[in-house]
């Protein structure tokens, strides 16, 4: 019990920190890692593509730095995932799907491997936008959490990549860019006191 109560104490001093939670009576550490505000503004929150021919190309931003807390030897239960991207078609038609990479280090995420994140690809028209929801529960059923990814969170940092598939379904060229608008990961953790 006196361990419980340290622990209820150290999360109290990090409160200042934010995107903390502790559910102390379950037992449970909950992190709130707020993806899209470490991108927003970098440039690494926009992928666009093009697709001049027929045919699919996958393409993204650049590897972005997460800093967490680090929960050490915490076991992962589950990762939530909720968020939403526009999807800007300027021109030709086809359909976009959204992905996140994640892994310890930058090149990593470069590996297929470090697909953490697939969601179905959705149809767009020329000059239109369609807003792209990012839901993934711990029984995920409209996109992929892989578990590879899970083991991440217990470090003090992870790397992102945020990556569009992007396939030509007309005769022309085809354009435009996704666009994040959010993206919060919800770490859910056992802890180990001893």
């Amino acid at each position: 019990m006196r361990a419980k109560r340290l622990w209820a104490l150290w999360l109290a001093g990090l409160g200042g920190l934010g995107g903390l939670l502790a559910a102390c009576g379950s037992g449970s550490l909950v992190i709130n890692l707020d993806v899209y505000s470490f991108l927003k503004g970098t440039g690494k929150d926009t992928v666009p593509f093009v697709v001049l021919l027929p045919g699919t190309i996958d393409t993204s931003s650049a590897p972005q730095l997460l800093r967490l807390l680090g929960a050490g030897s915490s076991i992962v239960d589950s990762v939530i995932i909720a968020g939403t991207a526009n999807l800007r078609d300027s021109l030709g038609t086809g359909t976009l799907a959204f992905k996140l990479y994640l892994a310890a280090d930058a090149a990593g995420t470069r590996l297929p491997g470090a697909l953490a994140l697939s969601v179905p690809a959705k149809a767009v028209s020329p000059g239109t936008t369609v807003v792209d929801t990012i839901a993934c529960p711990p029984r995920p059923s409209s996109c992929l959490l892989l578990s590879n990814a899970t083991s991440l969170f217990t470090r003090d940092s992870v790397w992102a990549r945020v990556a569009v598939t992007a396939s030509n379904t007309g005769a022309g060229p085809f354009a435009g860019k996704l666009a994040l608008s959010s993206l919060l990961l919800t770490v859910v953790m056992s802890p180990k006191l001893f």
